[in-house]
Formats: structure tokens, sequence, C-alpha cells
């Protein structure tokens, strides 16, 4: 009877073994079939990389899936193939894609510490890894998902796949897709992309120790990556030069030397420096190249980094002694030169800077308060207006809409009233009155035309309140208008790269424009306004934004109810734009655009111009000079404003001068 039962046992497992090996057989060949050539396998990547350079060509940044070109195996640097091969597949050139030894030892480490069976450690040869990066060549979402499972479907489905592999490629093959498709963390695709990911080098460069860091990626990237975690990354780097070193693949000289070089990354690869940057670039180059393109793509920028290091430093500067801890207050930076050229920014907290995050220098849009002022001041400058005219500061309303039925009552900061003061004082001073008078007298289009040619891209409401900066814009298109006034009334673009090229070829497939700026406001005017700006900083509200030995010109703003506080001005070289807030539009406490904004401008700008040696005085023309100049502007007379009480009496248009006067007058 137990003959018979062994018997029956026997024959049922020969023939369970022979179906299996018919079914391992049919999907092994079903495989074979189906896998491409080779080349074909090497590089799946849906779309390009972007590799952005500083002004200095030098790597600041990276953006989409990072491929630093294929990588065959046969030339693979010797301590990087060592360092792979002995801590991932030590057996790898003797097994047939499967190690069931390994599988197994998986299976009891599992269970031993509490997890399912194929859950943790895998027990995946190089091969079978391969068929998982591969994902069995099914390349639709639910599988890519379920190739990401450890599941004992998928772990069956891997073996019939790795022995396909095996058959029909070479080991060298086998390891060269591995070597290309691997995830390596912070982007980077293959070894020879996280060489120049981590080291800004290729991988045939990589020291024994840099090898071993690389290949101890290869057990969790996000975890050990030196991006997230340098201690831990060390600390792995290190595991496998000892198993290295007990695999007599290296030697204990060796061992040490490469084990007292660690810490291994560069300090400027450990926090990523101009992230903001980089996403204000990817926006602002060509959609169709950064983010469709299939090909490697090469940004040439603008970007300093010793620039943006004055930014980070100052603005942790200020979250340290200046902004309560409990604070959420966001501050955003923008630094241009004259030209337009944008040099650095930050869209809000340095210790926030991801890839890809909300960047307020260039996607908030809040109210810009006083410091929209620049442009009415500017608008009127151009009709004749003098930094000398008398005009009363007192408490006004002005009736706007369609026949004049809304009202809009503005006042002054500190609710108190100067009476006859001069354009520069009111200037100076911020007095809210006297900028509505002036925008509603000179018409409030004239003000909306000249900050729309400036570079305020975002609407502007019809409506007086738009003297006080009612209405919303951006850090970087406030910035350059201001750089437009720095230039003399020259309109510039903000400009953040300078060509784009094929990383592959060097080949450049587009240029920056060259097109010249257009004078959108007259040089007398430009630079009288510069004047009212330098007096703002000189005497006026602007005082925290003072740079010892520099001439320093600006505005500062702080819009309703405290929510946004902004300075915005420039030297002779640079144009610094400030902004402060909350994200929710909380109020600020006690903070307005004279305070914290003007000192984190006068910081910036210190450290920036400490080095420079051009002219520290910025071109501008006196109040007096302006006078005795405007007669050759044609202005031969000064601009005449209404009284308060004249305002509320509109001039009849009774013939074509009275209509002329009307439409300067009142902007209709």
């Amino acid at each position: 009877m137990l003959r018979k039962i062994f018997k029956f046992l026997f024959w049922l497992s020969l023939n369970l073994a022979l179906i299996v090996s018919i079914i391992l057989i049919i999907a092994v060949v079903n495989y074979v079939n189906k896998l491409p050539p080779i080349a074909e396998l090497l590089d799946d990547r849906k779309r390009g990389s972007v590799t952005l350079l500083d002004q200095h060509n030098t790597v600041f940044a990276w953006r989409g899936n990072q491929f630093g070109g294929i990588l065959k195996s046969n030339s693979l640097n010797r301590a990087l193939h060592d360092a792979i091969i002995s801590v991932e597949d030590r057996t790898f050139y003797s097994h047939f894609g499967v190690s069931i030894r390994g599988i197994l030892g998986a299976i009891r480490i599992n269970l031993r510490e509490g997890r399912g069976p194929f859950s943790g450690h895998g027990g995946s040869t190089i091969t079978q890894q391969v068929a998982k990066i591969l994902c069995l060549l099914k390349g639709d979402t639910n599988s890519q998902k379920h190739c990401r499972r450890s599941t004992i479907s998928r772990k069956l489905l891997e073996i019939p796949f790795a022995l396909a592999l095996e058959y029909a490629y070479s080991k060298e093959d086998i390891l060269s897709i591995y070597l290309n498709r691997v995830y390596l963390g912070s982007g980077a695709y293959g070894f020879e992309a996280a060489s120049e990911r981590y080291f800004n080098k290729k991988s045939s460069e990589l020291s024994t120790g840099e090898a071993a860091l690389l290949a101890g990626l290869l057990k969790a990237p996000s975890r050990y990556s030196p991006l997230n975690n340098k201690r831990l990354s060390q600390a792995r780097a290190l595991t496998v030069l000892k198993i290295m070193r007990e695999q007599k693949l290296i030697s204990s000289k060796d061992f040490a030397e490469a084990a007292k070089s660690l810490p291994l990354i560069r300090k400027n690869n450990i926090n990523e420096i101009g992230s903001y940057y980089a996403d204000w670039v990817m926006q602002d180059a060509p959609q169709e190249i950064t983010k469709q393109s299939k090909e490697d793509i090469i940004i040439k920028t603008y970007f300093d980094p010793k620039i943006q290091r004055a930014i980070d430093d100052t603005i942790f500067s200020f979250l340290d002694t200046e902004i309560m801890a409990a604070s959420r207050a966001q501050i955003a930076v923008v630094v241009m030169s004259a030209d337009g050229r944008v040099r650095a920014m930050s869209g809000g907290r340095p210790s926030d800077k991801i890839p890809g995050q909300f960047n307020r220098a260039f996607q908030a849009k809040r109210q810009p308060g006083s410091a929209f002022k620049p442009f009415v001041y500017g608008a009127a400058l151009d009709l004749g207006i003098s930094p000398n005219t008398i005009i009363t500061d007192e408490p006004v309303t002005i009736m706007f809409g369609k026949n004049n039925y809304k009202e809009y009552s503005p006042k002054n900061y500190d609710n108190r009233y100067l009476g006859p003061v001069t354009v520069e004082e009111a200037f100076s001073k911020s007095l809210n009155t006297v900028a509505v008078k002036v925008g509603n007298q000179i018409g409030i289009n004239r003000v909306k035309t000249l900050a729309r040619e400036l570079g305020i891209e975002t609407g502007i409401a019809n409506e007086p309140s738009i003297a006080l900066g009612s209405s919303e814009v951006n850090l970087i298109e406030l910035t350059t208008a201001y750089a437009g006034i720095l230039n003399n009334g020259i309109k510039v673009n903000p400009k953040g790269w300078k060509n784009l090229s094929i990383k592959e070829t060097n080949e450049v497939i587009i240029r920056e424009g060259s097109e010249e700026g257009v004078r959108v406001l007259s040089n007398l005017a430009a630079q009288t306004l510069k004047y009212l700006m330098f007096s703002s900083v000189e005497n006026g509200t602007g005082k925290n934004a003072s740079v010892s030995g520099w001439q320093i010109a600006g505005k500062t703003g702080t819009s309703q109810s405290f929510r946004d506080a902004w300075f915005v001005g420039f030297s002779n070289n640079y144009v610094i734009g400030v902004w402060m807030g909350n994200d929710d539009n909380r109020p600020l406490k006690n903070v307005n655009g004279g305070g914290l904004p003007a000192k984190i401008f006068s910081k910036i700008m210190t450290k920036i111009s400490s080095e420079l040696v051009s002219t520290k005085e910025i071109a501008m023309i006196l109040p007096n000079q302006f006078d005795v100049l405007r007669s050759y502007d044609g202005l031969s007379k000064e601009y005449q404003f209404k009284s308060q009480e004249d305002l509320d009496r509109k001039p009849k248009n009774s013939s074509l001068i009275g209509g002329l006067i009307k439409a300067l007058l009142w902007g209709e």
C-alpha cells in the first residue's frame, strides 16, 4: 500500500513537473519572440531631460528624467562594475537568469522578520530586476503599477521572462540594460546620469568610493540619496566597500583609502541652488522643447549662483532673527540687471524648495500697494508735471464708473493730511490722496498704458484705486517694469535663458531674441522719476533700503489690511524686487513695505554690490533741472492741476480745444 502511494506521488510529481516545464517553455518562447533588438531597450524615457547651466556654463539644475547617454557594460568603470555585481548579484555570470537559492533565502528572511514571503528582500538576480524594469514588455499604466508591487504572480512571471532574456541576449547586453534603465534617485535614470547628477563627472571617472555610493543607491534610491540623507548614503557606501573587500574585489589598502574619502558629495550637489530659477526658465522657454521633446536638452542661462546664495543667506538670516518662529510668511525675491537679465530668484522659503513647487516670484498674483505709484507719476511726468508742482494733500472723493455712480475716497496710511505739498514730498512720503488725484486727472488709461508697456502683463482694473495698487501683479513683472525705469524709459523683457541646444550634438536649436527695447517713457520723465524714487529712499518710506556708498532708488508697497508688503528698487547695476505675504492671504503682523522687505533688499544689494567697480550713482534729473529741460521736450509750461472744487465740476466740451483739455485732465 505504502509503495503504491509513493509510486503515485512520484508519477504525480513527474507529471506536474512535466506540465510546469511545458508551460515554462511556452512562456519563455513567447517572451523570446516578443523581445526587441537590444538598442531599443537601453533608453525608454517618454521625454528627454533638461540640463540647466549657469552663466559660467556650470550645471546648477536638472529637470525631467535625466539620462547621461548609453553606457555599455564592456566599457564600464571597473570599480563601478565590481561594486554593482558584489551587492546585487555576485553569481550574475554563472546563473541562467534565476537564483533558486537566492529566492529561498529571501523568503526565509522575510518570514523571519514578520513580512510576507515576497515582501522586503526579493532575492532577485540582476536579470530578474531587468525583467521588472522592462515590466515584462507591458507599457500600460495598470501593468506598470503591478510591476512595482512585490506579488507572487509578478514574481512567477519574472522567471520565464528572465530565462527569455538570458536566451536572447548576452550577459553584457543584460547588464547594459540594467546600467542604463535602473532608477538611482533625483530624476537620474542609469549610472551615467547618476554620476553626472551627484558628482558632475562621467562614470568612467568615478573613484572606488564614489562607485560604492552609487551602487549603494540600488537598495533604496530615495532613502540613500545623498541629496536626501548624507549620513545614510555614506553609511551605505561604507557597507558596499566592506562587501567588495570581503569578496576580494578590492584590497584592504583600497578599502581604507576609499573609506577615508567619505563624505563624497560636493557641497553644491547636496543642496540644489537655483531650483526656483530653474522652474521659471522651464516655464519661460519654449514648452514644445522643454516638456515635449524626447531629446536631451541643455539650456544656458543668466543664473548667477553667487547672487542666489546672497538671496538664500539673507532670507535664512531674517527668518532666524526677524520673523517669529510660528509665522508661515513667505518671502519672494527677484534680482535682475538693467537689461532685464534675471540673475537669481527665490519663490519662497529656501528650505521649502522642491522642483516644481509653487513659485511666488512668478506664479503668485498679489496687490502691489504703493509700489504701483511709479507708473502714476511716470505718466504724469511725461505730461509735464514737475517734482516741484504743489498739490494739496486732503480728503478726496472720486466719482467714477458709468454715469459716475461710484465713489472712491482714499485715505493716507496714517489718516493724516499735510495740506499743500510738492510732488517730490508726496511721492517720498507715499501720500495716497495725492497719487489718486494725479492718476485721476491725467487719466487712468494713461497709467494703465504705461504700466503695460513697461511689463505689467496681468489685467489692470479701470478704476481710480489702481493708483494705489489695487490690481494684482506678480513679482517678476513688477521688477521688470522697474528695470525699464532704470533703463531710462526703454522697455526690457525678463530674460532667463541664452540658448537651447541638443546635448548629444551641442547643436543650438534656438537662441534668445535680440530685439531692441522700445521707448515707452521719455528720457526726461524716466530720469526724473528715478530722482523721485531716490528721494523716497533718502528721505521717505524707503529709508531701510539704503546701501552705504551707493545711490538707491525704489518704492515701498503695502496692500490693504497688510496682506502684502513690497520693496522694489535699484542701484545703477541691479534691480531687486522683494515681496512678503501669507499664502492664505492672512494679514502680516507688524510688517509693511518699508520694514522687512526694504531691509532684505538692502542686505541683498549690499552683498551683491560689494565687489562691483562700476559707478555707484544713478543717472537722474533733479527737480530744478526738470523745470529747465521740459521746455526742450515741448512741455513749455507746467501741467496745471485742478482743485477738489474743480474736480466736482466737469468742464464742458464746447469746442475742439475744450475736448482736448477734457481728455488731458479727465482721461476721457
